[in-house]
């Protein structure tokens, strides 16, 4: 069908890149949602899939060293942003007033690229043109 898969491997990561193995082709588009695994595990499945994404949620804006670590190295033009709303609620001071969602919201989106921009020493603007690239790419749109 051509129809780009999405996956949510948390906390199962090898046994989920043996799924896509035995199951997607190599050449499919992937896009492995909520990535909190190692840069080590992100880039083997970047060598066995070359059309695969990851996507980074608010659990980037919390202390995670390695989660940053793979938005640092990871290739740029292979990272999406996502809220995973209504999980994962960024951290952001402005957010710990009382009127604030106490959920995510896909408004926040812009607290993970800006996390993102400061992570690579890039400008928020950069991040989201590079983003929106790569969302219309994962999802040929």
């Amino acid at each position: 069908m051509g129809k780009p898969v999405v996956i949510h491997g948390r906390c199962s990561h090898e046994d989920t890149f043996s799924l896509l193995k035995q199951y997607c082709p190599a050449d499919h588009r992937i896009h492995y949602h909520c990535f909190s695994a190692s840069l080590q595990f992100a880039e083997r499945l970047n060598e066995f899939f070359p059309n695969l994404f990851i996507g980074i949620a608010g659990i980037i804006t919390y202390r995670n060293d390695e989660l940053q670590n793979v938005v640092r190295e990871f290739p740029f033009d292979r990272i999406l942003v996502e809220t995973d709303a209504p999980y994962m609620r960024p951290f952001y001071r402005k957010f710990l007033d009382r009127e604030s969602p106490k959920v995510s919201t896909p408004g926040m989106g812009v607290v993970i690229a800006q996390k993102i921009a400061h992570i690579r020493g890039m400008e928020l603007d950069d991040v989201l043109i590079q983003m929106r690239e790569n969302v219309s790419e994962m999802y040929d749109i």
